[in-house]
């Protein structure tokens, strides 16, 4: 027995599509900067340092001192004169109370009495190269500043930005189909 067989066979449509990339073009050109800076006010000055020379003793050295330094000397000179004088009649008399010593003691003390010289008393100083004193204060300078700033300026450029797009392809790459057919068809075969 011969039936009919309907047969359908179909096929599905393929688009292809092509796609480049875009082109992108970019330039930035660089900032431009502009510095100024002002000169800084500055004020410096410079204070006198402060001398004082002390050639008091230099003036007595010389015996041309004050009143007042030469009653100190003579006063100074005078005490240590009494007291080698109390020492001498110390002496004189401890020699004249040795006794037991056979040598005349009135002639040893009149024989030194002769050689003995006294010095009398000065009305000048010590002479010496360290008489004259000197004291130096000196003065920090006086720097007064006043800061400038400075003035910055930045001119930014913006970038030079272009864009090419690619163009897209779209094509059918298979067309979709739909066949149909009649065929006959043996049971039995």
């Amino acid at each position: 027995m011969e039936l009919l067989r309907l047969s359908i066979r179909s096929t599905p449509a393929r688009l292809g599509i092509e796609s480049p990339r875009g082109q992108l073009q970019m330039e930035s050109k660089p900032a431009q900067l502009e510095i100024s800076s002002p000169r800084v006010d500055m004020q410096i000055r410079q204070p006198r340092g402060e001398l004082s020379i002390d050639a008091s003793a230099a003036w007595l050295a010389l015996g041309l001192g004050g009143p007042l330094e030469t009653n100190t000397l003579k006063t100074q000179q005078a005490n240590e004169r009494t007291a080698e004088a109390i020492d001498r009649i110390v002496q004189k008399g401890n020699r004249m109370a040795q006794i037991t010593n056979k040598s005349d003691a009135v002639v040893e003390l009149a024989a030194g009495a002769l050689i003995q010289d006294s010095e009398g008393i000065r009305i000048w100083g010590p002479a010496s190269n360290m008489n004259v004193k000197m004291e130096y204060t000196p003065h920090p300078a006086e720097i007064n500043a006043k800061p400038a700033h400075p003035d910055i300026q930045v001119h930014v450029n913006k970038p030079d930005i272009q864009y090419t797009p690619g163009k897209a392809k779209i094509y059918v790459e298979q067309m979709n189909s739909i066949r149909i057919w009649v065929s006959q068809y043996d049971l039995y075969a």
